[in-house]
């Protein structure tokens, strides 16, 4: 087994980690190195095509895509040893990590690590919604990939389900996708995202909007045919081939939860100080691993943040 030593080890190539590197590197920290389980480094900006990226941490308007390839191009700038396909499996102690790669299994120690692995949607079978297995059923994480990195036929009208602004976002990728949005599904009384966006939304695209309305089953044999909702005791069927679930985040807290560090039980995040670290440990947690979910710019921020007061601690 291979073995090395770095200064800061982040695990997670969003926004988060990313942004923290550079500003470690920035601060004249050496050996800075961020591992990133998929083949390309960046997170969920990269396959989210819609704009609104970049605003509170770059004063810029971007693309996802365009917002993951700026960060990722600047840590490299910075000196950053960035490792992609590499994913992080246990602990060998609280100061070192096992990796594994194409290349094998590795040992890495550090001074100091930052858990940036970020959070993940529930699904249809973690939000318990009956009904068989057809296909056509998605979250938006799943939909952005097929549609914008693999081009996959996704289907001809949807319904989503979620009250988060992430639902909005979906709604654009299913356009990209040549899909019909005919209805959003919220067991909530009231959307939770910018006033009246929604609503604004709701005309231009043409759904409706049901609220305090909840899915009941999923309707469908090879392919989805219909989702069943009720509200208010009453029960209907909307016709749709595709269901996208959206929002109910949870933390990818696998590698927190291996080193047995607390977690807060309303959120299922790791537990930490003001700073982020976790308590008895030189573990960090920043952007979306603690949750509630934040957009990727203020995760960008909090990682600059975070890399600065590492970089006094080290010095």
């Amino acid at each position: 087994m291979n073995s090395s030593q770095v200064d800061v080890l982040i695990v997670g190539a969003g926004p988060a980690g990313l942004a923290a590197a550079i500003e470690l590197r920035k601060s004249g920290v050496k050996k800075v190195r961020v591992v990133e389980r998929e083949q390309v480094a960046g997170g969920v900006p990269r396959h989210s095509f819609h704009p609104g990226y970049g605003i509170r941490d770059l004063k810029r308007f971007m693309s996802g895509p365009k917002y993951a390839k700026y960060y990722v191009e600047q840590a490299i700038k910075a000196g950053v040893e960035l490792s992609t396909s590499t994913t992080a499996i246990e602990w060998a102690d609280q100061k070192k990590i096992k990796l594994t790669s194409p290349s094998g299994i590795e040992e890495v120690a550090a001074k100091a690590i930052i858990l940036a692995t970020g959070a993940r949607e529930r699904g249809r079978a973690a939000r318990k919604v009956a009904g068989k297995r057809p296909a056509g059923i998605y979250t938006t994480g799943s939909l952005q990939q097929a549609t914008y990195l693999e081009q996959l036929y996704i289907g001809k009208r949807a319904v989503i389900i979620g009250c988060e602004h992430v639902s909005l976002s979906a709604i654009l990728t299913l356009r990209h996708a040549g899909v019909k949005t005919v209805a959003i599904i919220c067991e909530e009384a009231k959307h939770k995202t910018v006033f009246m966006l929604p609503t604004l939304m709701s005309i231009i695209f043409r759904f409706k909007l049901h609220l305090a309305t909840k899915v009941i089953e999923i309707i469908g044999e090879q392919r989805v045919s219909e989702v069943l909702v009720e509200k208010s005791g009453k029960r209907w069927a909307i016709p749709a081939d595709t269901i996208i679930f959206t929002g109910d985040w949870i933390p990818d807290h696998e590698l927190a939860r291996r080193a047995h560090f607390p977690v807060d039980l309303q959120y299922k995040s790791p537990i930490t100080d003001r700073d982020g670290l976790i308590p008895g440990s030189n573990v960090y947690v920043i952007g979306n691993l603690k949750l509630p979910i934040k957009g990727a710019d203020k995760c960008a921020i909090e990682g600059k943040r975070l890399a600065r007061k590492i970089a006094n601690k080290l010095r």
